[in-house]
């Protein structure tokens, strides 16, 4: 399985959590930032294609005005926990994530599953706004709580500003494409330095 690729725009990213897909609506394509919350008709597009891949959003909608200002700054929120729990700093993180969870009107049920606890979300609250704010809200309390704390990366390639799962503990980059754009800024480095040295 690719770790992640670009559909109709979109980036999907399989392994990772739902709120760092969500986070992955801004993201670096070789060229520029790439937002998908620049406007309703895009954000729409990218619940369509994530709920077609990673079957997250359950239920694509296009967002209003309203709704699409609180999804960027639910986004820059969830960032802030992200950054905030890899580099420590656990009261803001917690602060921040606090807030988000306040905000969401549904909550999952835990259930026991074969092997481990589940999140069961049962039926949807008739609301897709809401389903897909709790979703993004619970996954995020997933992915920096415990030991998927201890996992959590921001890819160390210039521009990009993904975050990822480290599941090798030489991982660095959140993707093969950025781990050769940084071997090739090494390689373009390192001739420039030789040639600098061979001048006389």
């Amino acid at each position: 399985m690719r770790t992640q690729y670009v559909k109709n725009g979109v980036l999907v990213r399989p392994l990772e959590k739902p709120a760092t897909n969500f986070l992955s609506t801004r993201f670096y394509d070789g060229r520029r930032i790439v937002d998908v919350l620049d406007s309703r008709d895009a954000t729409q597009v990218w619940m369509r294609t994530l709920s077609e891949e990673i079957r997250f959003p359950r239920v694509p909608f296009i967002p209003t005005d309203e709704q699409l200002g609180w999804l960027r700054q639910l986004r820059y929120t969830i960032e802030s926990v992200y950054r905030d729990t890899i580099d420590g700093e656990l009261a803001p993180a917690s602060a921040h994530l606090q807030g988000v969870l306040d905000r969401v009107r549904i909550r999952p049920d835990i259930v026991s599953g074969k092997d481990y606890l589940q999140a069961s979300w049962g039926d949807t609250s008739g609301d897709p706004f809401d389903d897909l704010a709790a979703e993004i809200a619970v996954t995020a309390l997933i992915a920096v709580t415990g030991f998927p704390a201890t996992l959590l990366r921001r890819c160390e390639a210039p521009r990009c500003v993904l975050y990822f799962t480290r599941y090798n503990p030489r991982q660095h980059w959140c993707s093969d494409i950025c781990g050769n754009r940084v071997r090739v800024a090494r390689s373009t480095r390192a001739d420039r330095t030789a040639g600098a040295g061979n001048v006389s």
